[in-house]
């Protein structure tokens, strides 16, 4: 093609056809410049369906760790709730009413147990390794950096093991001052367990209900779990929102793809 080309000019140039030399010459840049724009769209357009198939991949990976994340904190709110039941009967109890002896510990145990939160992240750490903008959509992908560094710090603040914030530490020292343990195993317990659990009875009535101790630190866990279930559930609805805005952006991005 280029001796084509070549052999066209010099046929021009020993003819002494100058202006068509010219506009040949002209023609001829057109053309070059013309297919090197042409070379350069395709090659853009192949590296913009490759960043494509990446995001794509990104987007599945965040959305099956806040599949998880969102069903482990759905299980974390059921289980507050349920011990902020177990608390509400126990108080009564110590304000008075009646409840069967096998039934203390097991309502003190369920009040003083906590869940704590721990995230799947494999998606966004490597979100946060790769360029920001692989995920192209700007509004889906501050969701996303908000949910990760805001609203889940927020959760697992208040679910760190310490004893400002975690109700079995703070309950835990009242278990050793109230209850003894007993030769009787706990029911469905497997007598040839290796690890077998023996029941706890209470050791004076009048003490646990006098306790002032426990009394303070007992309203203070109803307090703080209260603050876990709301902020579960804000974390709930958000990633909801999230996991919404991921698929229709994927639906989006296949369809182009």
């Amino acid at each position: 093609m280029i001796k084509f080309f070549r052999k066209i000019r010099q046929q021009m140039l020993t003819e002494n056809k100058v202006s068509k030399y010219l506009v040949y010459a002209i023609g001829e840049i057109v053309l070059v410049v013309i297919g090197i724009l042409i070379a350069l769209q395709i090659n853009n357009w192949n590296e913009s369906r490759k960043s494509r198939v990446v995001e794509i991949e990104l987007l599945k990976t965040i959305k099956t760790d806040l599949d998880r994340t969102l069903i482990d904190l759905k299980d974390d709110y059921e289980y507050h709730l349920e011990s902020q039941k177990y608390g509400n009967r126990f108080k009564r109890f110590l304000l008075g009413e009646k409840m069967l002896e096998d039934s203390i510990f097991l309502h003190f145990s369920y009040l003083s147990q906590d869940r704590h939160f721990f995230p799947n992240s494999v998606g966004y750490e490597s979100f946060k390794t790769s360029e920001m903008n692989i995920i192209s959509n700007d509004t889906l992908r501050l969701e996303i950096a908000e949910l990760y560094e805001l609203t889940f710090p927020r959760i697992k603040e208040w679910d760190e093991s310490n004893p400002r914030w975690d109700i079995s530490m703070a309950l835990h020292p009242y278990v050793n001052k109230h209850f003894i343990i007993t030769d009787q195993l706990v029911e469905n317990q497997i007598s040839y367990s290796r690890y077998p659990e023996y029941k706890l009875i209470l050791k004076s009535l009048d003490e646990i209900r006098n306790d002032n101790g426990l009394q303070i630190d007992l309203q203070e866990t109803f307090q703080i779990r209260r603050r876990k279930i709301n902020l579960n559930l804000t974390g709930i609805e958000r990633i909801e929102s999230v996991l919404s805005d991921i698929n229709n952006e994927l639906e989006k991005l296949i369809s182009d793809n």
